[in-house]
């Protein structure tokens, strides 16, 4: 079959050592951009070498993903991913796996906190997402039977998992579990914090337990917010603002977020405005932008920034009824 004159050209071109031109290699996308996935199969594969490796890059990484994420956070994403579902055999193989990293690598903080967290994420499997009174007698026993398997875990091996953060997200979820006070788990959350007050995974953790569903009281929820924007330059702390109360909404206040909260927009809307020039690709943020100024029916913000969307708009960053509140919200907007 003969070659075509472009291909045969290109062959010519390299038997005769004539240099053939070649676009220059694409630069590497930022750490954030890949960790997730990185973090994921490394985890999946045990690859624990490679584990220790993204977690230390990760706290070395600057720059936020094209979403906003920061490494650090997407990098636990990214190690609690299952590839297998979420099953009775997947969890068990975790904690096994874990516990084998952490009996290999005892001086490892890392290996530790993650044994740490596959024993509350299968605590957790027991219970089940639901309320209180969707769960059964012994549904709840096992749920605590793990959770304090988990807790002499963390107690025993505490000295060494305090020397790396990383414990702190799985402790926090593990009292929230024990029906720990809130004054304790926000003692922890602080505690890993001052470390470094730019741990917004921590902060990101510590909110679920002031939601409504787990008792939490929008005053509480307002307190812990303003305290953790303390020291932040500005731009930092009107971020930490809107991602605490987008957290909010997301878990458990949804449309009334501006109703039973004391979220206030103005300050919720430049602090989706910083987050949107600190990442201009980010699809999400400029999406929440609109949902968030259709909620509170702010025409002169929700106008451009659906403008701003409209060839793309994504759905999922608005609620679970997405694509119907995205449609609602226009037709609102651009009502004359």
């Amino acid at each position: 079959m003969a070659l075509r004159p472009t291909l045969l050209a290109f062959v010519l071109a390299l038997a005769q050592g004539v240099a053939v031109s070649q676009s220059p290699p694409a630069a590497p996308a930022p750490l954030a951009d890949t960790i997730e996935d990185q973090a994921a199969e490394a985890m999946f594969w045990g690859d624990w070498a490679e584990v220790e490796r993204l977690r230390a890059a990760s706290l070395t990484e600057v720059q936020r993903a094209q979403e906003g994420g920061h490494a650090a956070c997407l990098f636990g994403v990214g190690a609690d991913r299952s590839y297998n579902g979420n099953s009775q055999a997947y969890h068990e193989a975790k904690v096994a796996a874990t516990l084998d990293w952490a009996r290999r690598r005892p001086d490892s903080p890392l290996a530790h906190a993650m044994h740490l967290d596959a024993l509350v994420d299968q605590a957790w499997f027991y219970r089940g997402a639901g309320y209180a009174k969707t769960v059964s007698d012994q549904r709840f026993a096992d749920f605590r039977a793990k959770l304090n398997e988990a807790l002499t875990y963390a107690k025993t091996h505490g000295v060494v998992m305090g020397r790396d953060n990383y414990y702190i997200r799985p402790l926090l979820t593990l009292l929230r579990g024990l029906d720990v006070s809130l004054r304790q788990q926000l003692e922890i959350a602080r505690k890993g914090m001052r470390k470094d007050a730019f741990d917004e995974c921590i902060h990101n953790r510590s909110l679920e337990s002031l939601m409504p569903k787990w008792g939490g009281e929008p005053e509480q929820l307002e307190s812990w917010v303003r305290e953790s924007m303390k020291g932040l330059p500005d731009g930092a702390a009107l971020m930490r603002y809107a991602r605490s109360y987008n957290i909010a909404a997301e878990s458990d206040y949804e449309q009334k977020l501006f109703e039973d909260s004391l979220a206030r927009w103005p300050l919720m809307r430049d602090g989706l405005r910083q987050l949107i020039n600190e990442s201009p690709k980010s699809r999400y943020w400029q999406n929440r932008l609109a949902y968030f100024a259709c909620m509170v029916k702010d025409r002169e913000v929700a106008v451009p920034a659906l403008e701003a969307i409209e060839a793309a708009p994504k759905f999922e960053a608005w609620d679970a009824n997405g694509q119907q509140t995205y449609q609602s919200c226009r037709r609102w907007a651009l009502q004359s």
